[in-house]
């Protein structure tokens, strides 16, 4: 019964979570991608899913590190400059990726119905945002340090992912991209050239990150 107590009370932490600094910390990563993609709702789920995948995996994986008690694997992940770095790169790939398919789809008559920054890569970004050590990741982290076994510290890992994700998840994929869309409505006219703007935009919020201006 307190294993199950823990776990509701491990969603609310991670639903209130992903619902206030996680959501204004992660608007300069995704708004250029999603307005890269014409903000449609298939896009931006195409680009929303992996990275949300990535996160709940990466929840589960420091819940697993957590209950290995490896040491000098939560070095690692604490690292802020590291994390910085490498977050930094995928999102200069992204950003890279972003500009080269949209050059491409200007010369071409049909587009390819996989999203131009690839799964992988989205999936990878997912999992090094969900390694930003606070509070709540803290206290889920200690949850399953402490579990009875490795199945429960996996569902604490995973039970705060989706609880971290969901309203995040919502937020973007209907109001953020609904904002975006209507956006691009508006001002039809530049639609093109704020395409081609959001991946340079993209590329400094990677730089941003890689220099430690801006912690995800």
């Amino acid at each position: 019964m307190s294993d199950s107590f823990a776990l509701i009370s491990l969603f609310l932490v991670a639903l209130s979570y992903g619902a206030t600094a996680c959501m204004l910390t992660c608007m300069p990563l995704l708004s250029p991608i999603l307005l890269a993609n014409s903000a449609t709702r298939e896009q931006s789920l195409r680009v929303l899913l992996p990275i949300s995948l990535g996160r709940i995996s990466g929840y589960m994986t420091l819940s697993l590190i957590a209950y290995l008690g490896a040491s000098m694997v939560k070095s690692f992940i604490s690292d802020t400059e590291l994390m910085g770095y490498l977050l930094g790169s995928i999102t200069l790939i992204l950003a890279g990726r972003l500009w080269f398919s949209l050059k491409a789809s200007s010369s071409c008559c049909t587009t390819s119905p996989q999203t131009p920054q690839g799964n992988i890569a989205l999936f990878i970004t997912g999992a090094l945002l969900s390694m930003s050590i606070c509070a709540p990741v803290v206290t889920m982290m200690t949850l399953s340090a402490t579990s009875h076994s490795l199945l429960w510290s996996l569902a604490y890992g995973a039970v705060f992912g989706l609880g971290a994700t969901l309203l995040w998840f919502l937020f973007f994929s209907v109001v953020l991209t609904q904002i975006l869309k209507e956006s691009l409505i508006h001002l039809s006219h530049y639609r093109n050239v704020l395409q081609h703007a959001a991946p340079i935009l993209l590329a400094g919020v990677g730089i941003a990150i890689f220099k430690g201006w801006i912690h995800l």
